[in-house]
């Protein structure tokens, strides 16, 4: 207990030697007061609030920076869906009794309401979503396993998936499952880019989303880098601002300058006339004639 005792006094004495003392709950602050050494030499205490201050000072010329929102990587924002869900019409008859189109034009209205997706299932709307978005991509009537299909196919379940996970987000299983969905459709989409490009293109302008590759490095959002950047900016914006109120200064003085060379020039001409001279300057057509 006594070398417990003599060792916390050992160090509180350390540290009021060198000018740092013990703050709440043992967090050391340092003190606006300079310290000195035995030798004498005085070193400045450092202020802890410094970096607070040049916050501050960076506010006073413009430059403020916030840390930008984050952005879930299952939102439309960064998975690349520029669109949503497209619902089809009410009236759309299902799936099994499309092929009877015909006769199912001749029922009376109560029948064609009930066989249609008003009264139906959730998975009934999926089908007809699928079934259309497939007439638009598929290369023939049976195709039905080919890359431009599967990315339709799973570009529905992730719009979709979307739209739910955005009214339960605490739904984990439901969102680890979405970006699963989101990550095989990219890897898909690289692979069809790297086989076939021009298709590529005119699959993701019928989709409408857009392909973002994998950056080729990553760097992390921090405020010094970010306020470095700022102030690199605003140096840029100052400059081109001075330059363009100079360049506009000249063109003001353009015109004088112009009319006060030309007269100085006819000037010279006639001196070196009246003198006998060979005139060794070249006078203005404008002021020739004018003359």
């Amino acid at each position: 207990m006594a070398f417990s005792l003599r060792l916390a006094g050992r160090c509180i004495s350390g540290a009021a030697r060198y000018g740092v003392h013990p703050g709440f709950n043992g967090v050391k602050t340092t003190s606006l007061v300079p310290f000195s050494k035995p030798n004498g030499v005085n070193i400045p205490a450092i202020d802890q609030r410094r970096h607070y201050a040049m916050r501050l000072e960076l506010t006073e010329y413009g430059i403020m920076w916030r840390r930008p929102k984050y952005v879930p990587s299952w939102q439309p924002e960064k998975s690349g869906d520029l669109e949503g869900v497209k619902e089809p019409e009410l009236s759309t008859p299902n799936l099994k009794v499309q092929p009877a189109k015909d006769v199912l034009d001749q029922v009376d209205e109560v029948t064609r309401r009930l066989l249609s997706i008003e009264f139906s299932s959730h998975k009934e709307n999926l089908k007809i979503q699928r079934h259309e978005l497939c007439k638009k991509i598929q290369r023939h009537q049976h195709d039905t396993g080919s890359m431009e299909v599967a990315i339709a196919m799973m570009t529905i379940k992730i719009r979709n998936l979307q739209k739910e996970t955005f009214k339960c987000k605490k739904n984990i299983v439901q969102r680890c499952y979405l970006q699963e969905l989101i990550d095989r459709r990219k890897k898909t989409l690289k692979h069809l880019r790297r086989m076939d490009y021009k298709r590529f293109e005119w699959l993701i302008g019928e989709l409408n989303i857009i392909f973002r590759p994998p950056p080729r490095y990553y760097r992390w959002v921090a405020r010094k880098a970010s306020l470095k950047k700022l102030v690199r900016m605003r140096k840029r914006e100052i400059i081109h601002k001075k330059l363009n109120e100079y360049k506009e200064s000249l063109e003001s003085q353009k015109e004088p300058f112009l009319k006060e060379k030309a007269e100085t020039l006819k000037w010279i001409a006639e001196t070196e006339k009246s003198l006998g001279l060979p005139v060794s300057v070249t006078v203005p057509e404008a002021t020739s004639s004018s003359a």
